[in-house]
């Protein structure tokens, strides 16, 4: 089902959560937090509201700031 937010939709809580910290590792202004949609009945990540506890804990914490150390080395090099 489409949503008229326009909004990339994700079918489980989980699915969410990792498009939440890709968020993270990605974008320089990353979603806070993710909603599960009235209308559509998916989740949405969105830049508005307090940050999810998710991005708090000290496992995604360490994945977020490796994963960028790896991004930012790949960029330097030349690889994409």
């Amino acid at each position: 089902m489409d949503c008229s937010s326009k909004k990339n939709q994700y079918y489980t809580e989980d699915e969410a959560a990792e498009a939440l910290i890709r968020s993270h590792i990605r974008f320089n202004k990353p979603a806070v937090s993710y909603y599960l949609c009235s209308e559509c009945a998916q989740y949405h990540l969105t830049s508005r509201g307090p940050q999810h506890p998710l991005l708090n804990r000290p496992e995604v914490v360490g994945r977020i700031h490796k994963e960028q150390q790896s991004q930012d080395w790949s960029q330097r090099l030349g690889r994409k």
